[in-house]
C-alpha cells in the first residue's frame, strides 16, 4: 500500500494558533484552497479513495480533495481511528503554551491529554484497515497530533511528536502493509512541491 496521508487544511483556529483537539472547527478559505492543491497534486498520484477522520475539517479536506484529484466524492469514506488526539485540558488554549503540551505530549496523564501509546495503537490500526482494503493506493487526511504521533512511531522518533511542525496541507507518504511493516518514505511536503519530490525523504 501507498498511503498519501495529509494534514486538513486551515481552520480559523489554526490561524489563531489555537490548539483543536476534538473540537469541531471548519475549514476557512485557506483551507479550502489547500485542499484543492492537495487534490490536483494527487491528481496522478493513481489514488482509488480517500479515508478521513470523523471531523469536519478532516471529512471536508477529503471531499475537496477527491473532487480537485478527479476521484469523486463517492469514494471519500470515514475512518474513525483517524481522528484527532484528544488533548484534553489544552483544547482550545493558545500554542504559548506548546512548551508545556510538548513537555506533557509524551506522558500518560496530561491533563487528561490522550496518551501517546494510546494514539499510536489507534493510528497504527487506521493503518492496518487501510491495508485491509487492498486498494493500492489510497489517500487519508487526519489531523496535526495524531499524525506526528504516527510519524513518531514509525521513525523511532526521528521525526514527529515534538519535533515536527506539520503544514496544514501537508503531505507525507507511508508504504508497506501489516505483514512487513510500514516506512515513511516523505515526511511533510506541501502540496505544491510533491511533483517535484524527485526522491523519497524522511
Amino acid at each position: 500500500m501507498k498511503l498519501y496521508l495529509i494534514r486538513h487544511g486551515e481552520t480559523d483556529w489554526n490561524r489563531l494558533l489555537r490548539f483543536q483537539g476534538r473540537e469541531d472547527v471548519p475549514l476557512n478559505e485557506t483551507g479550502i484552497r489547500q485542499a484543492e492543491a492537495c487534490g490536483k497534486a494527487l491528481s496522478d498520484s493513481g489514488i482509488q479513495a480517500v479515508f478521513t477522520s470523523p471531523l469536519k475539517r478532516a471529512r471536508r479536506t477529503g471531499e475537496i480533495v477527491a473532487a480537485a484529484s478527479g476521484l469523486g466524492c463517492e469514494k471519500v469514506f470515514d475512518l474513525p481511528e483517524l481522528i484527532e488526539r484528544d488533548l484534553g485540558e489544552y483544547s482550545g488554549k493558545y500554542i504559548k503554551d506548546r512548551s508545556d503540551y510538548f513537555a506533557l505530549s509524551a506522558g500518560t496523564d496530561a491533563g487528561g491529554m490522550e496518551p501517546f501509546d494510546n494514539v499510536l495503537a489507534r493510528m497504527e490500526l487506521a493503518l492496518k484497515k487501510l491495508s485491509e482494503t487492498e486498494l493500492p493506493v489510497l489517500a487519508a487526511v487526519s489531523h496535526g497530533a495524531a499524525i506526528n504521533v504516527l510519524l513518531a512511531g514509525l521513525s523511532d522518533h526521528a521525526v514527529g511528536t515534538g519535533k515536527t511542525r506539520l503544514l496544514n496541507g501537508g503531505i507525507s507518504i507511508i508504504e508497506g502493509d501489516a505483514q512487513n511493516g510500514f516506512r515513511i518514505t516523505v515526511c511533510n511536503l506541501a502540496p505544491e512541491t510533491l511533483k517535484t519530490c524527485g526522491q523519497a525523504r524522511i
